[in-house]
């Protein structure tokens, strides 16, 4: 089951965490700050990660101190009045959307009852997160334009901002398992096959590389530049090692 609110266990990391908290409250507007220890939810949207964070009193039913962040949504899943002259070539930038719990009411139509989601809205974004069906909802907030999406949910903590070393170790560490996975691939379909299956899959691999620097963000060597989008390589990167034994199976 989902986590709304804080946990005791999350009281020690708190704690700790109060000199990294310092040191973002300055980069971030919002009153949550993006750091574990505030952590409710990971998603996991084609490739990219979603992270939903909260800082509300424990034992309380509803919470309205709630931040959603992800990279660029209205760039992500082409919500119009979209700016077309932004394209791949342009890294992908994280926004941050407040965001609160969102509850049926009881009877008498003012205390909340049922918990339903949350509600996020910024950037020109409103959406709203159904844990039951596991979809995001998201929309111009001046128009009926907008996108549906499913996601999935991810307890492994990946941010999106701060840990910038973190990042880029698991990144280092991703890049290099694909490469040995897919030279050990190659080297088990020349032997097992014949020489026209291995450009088969080299072709193959050329065509996912491309899409995924089109799906999360790269250079002209295919290359992530930012933090969003080596998490979304690291995301891309997992499934795509388990996709090579479809090749030898």
């Amino acid at each position: 089951m989902m986590r709304v609110f804080h946990r005791c266990r999350f009281r020690l990391l708190k704690q700790a965490g109060v000199s990294v908290s310092l040191l973002l409250a300055a980069s971030f507007s919002a009153a949550v700050i993006p750091v574990e220890a505030n952590f409710v939810l990971g998603m996991d949207v084609q490739g990219q990660r979603l992270n939903l964070y909260e800082d509300c009193e424990e034992g309380s039913v509803t919470c309205d101190n709630m931040l959603l962040v992800a990279p660029d949504l209205q760039r992500l899943w082409h919500i119009k009045p979209y700016d077309k002259s932004i394209d791949n070539k342009s890294p992908y930038s994280v926004k941050l959307y407040p965001a609160k719990t969102k509850h049926s009411l009881c009877n008498d139509g003012v205390t909340p009852c049922g918990f339903q989601g949350y509600q996020f809205e910024g950037n020109g974004i409103k959406g709203f997160i159904n844990p039951i069906d596991k979809k995001i909802r998201a929309g111009n907030e001046w128009t009926l334009d907008g996108s549906s999406v499913t996601y999935k949910e991810n307890s492994t903590y990946i941010p999106l901002v701060s840990q910038a070393a973190l990042i880029d170790s698991k990144y280092t560490a991703s890049d290099k398992a694909l490469n040995k996975s897919y030279r050990i691939t190659r080297n088990e379909v020349r032997r097992l096959y014949d020489e026209h299956m291995e450009a088969d899959l080299k072709q193959e691999q050329i065509q996912w590389i491309k899409q995924r620097s089109k799906d999360c963000g790269a250079n002209a060597q295919h290359q992530p530049r930012t933090q969003a989008e080596k998490v979304c390589f690291i995301r891309k990167n997992d499934s795509r090692e388990k996709d090579y034994f479809l090749w030898i199976d």
